[in-house]
């Protein structure tokens, strides 16, 4: 057999190993209670801050929906907590009842397995944002229905575009990436989900008022590295319909980075035992 067909044989093992791995954990979230009552939780989360925001829309015009949406308070509140719960049992949980042990010590690369426990966490993520996109779907379900029905355009209807949900969707899954792998690495600091749960709650947050230092201490020096660190600037641009490639370098880049500390982290338990 040629080197090249040992690489492919190899690749496709590799593989294979994760996609068990990520199947495995992505079942964990989908086939238990708890996963769909995250889901059913962000769902009702979602609703309320649709229907605070349409009330502020009846008076206000110039953008769309979602950046009303996301620039919003309820929002961040929701959006911090989300990455706690569903991360925090990725390696804690597995730690506490002994399973990670036998997985460290299976014929599968620390790679593998951060990767594996990663994308499925990351899967579900965004499985949690999908239902938002029913609403543009049924308000046009709700025109149409009403202008056959009555012969009559409603008044009042607030506009759903699609071009206006791009940009959003953008930013949550890019910044959504980042703070999955953030919150992976918190689980496998510890052995307590509790304290990986608290652990990742307050570096997000630390996070999260980093990005508004300027507005509480007004501009300095350093400035720009703050706004250029800034979550809630990016989604106001990106919600806004600026696509600026920056902030896809810094999440991504800052995701990269974080799983491999992350790995590192495995890697060191794993030789420690």
């Amino acid at each position: 057999m040629s080197s090249s067909q040992n690489i492919i044989k190899r690749t496709t093992s590799s593989f294979a190993t994760l996609r068990t791995i990520y199947a495995k954990e992505l079942r964990g979230y989908l086939a238990v209670p708890f996963g769909w009552v995250i889901l059913g939780c962000t769902m009702a989360l979602q609703g309320f801050i649709l229907q605070a925001v349409l009330q502020v829309m009846t008076h206000a015009t110039g953008n769309g929906v979602m950046y009303h949406m996301l620039d919003n308070l309820n929002f961040w509140f929701c959006f911090i907590f989300i990455f706690p719960l569903i991360t925090m049992r990725c390696m804690a949980e597995e730690e506490r009842q002994g399973t990670l042990e036998g997985l460290l010590t299976a014929p599968v690369t620390t790679t593998q397995i951060v990767l594996g426990k990663y994308f499925a966490a990351y899967t579900f993520y965004l499985l949690l944002w999908l239902p938002m996109l029913l609403y543009p779907l049924a308000s046009e379900i709700g025109n149409v229905y009403t202008e056959m029905r009555y012969g009559i355009q409603p008044e009042g209807v607030i506009t759903y575009m699609l071009a206006d949900w791009v940009g959003p969707y953008l930013i949550l899954a890019l910044s959504g990436a980042f703070f999955v792998a953030l919150g992976i690495m918190c689980s496998a600091l510890t052995r307590s989900q509790i304290i990986a749960a608290i652990l990742c709650t307050c570096l997000m947050i630390m996070y999260y008022f980093m990005g508004r230092a300027t507005e509480l201490w007004g501009e300095f020096p350093a400035a720009p590295v703050f706004h250029y660190m800034s979550c809630t600037e990016h989604v106001r641009s990106f919600s806004s319909g600026v696509i600026d490639t920056r902030p896809v370098v810094l999440y991504l880049s800052l995701t990269v980075f974080t799983l491999a500390l992350t790995k590192r982290i495995v890697d060191y338990r794993r030789w420690t035992r």
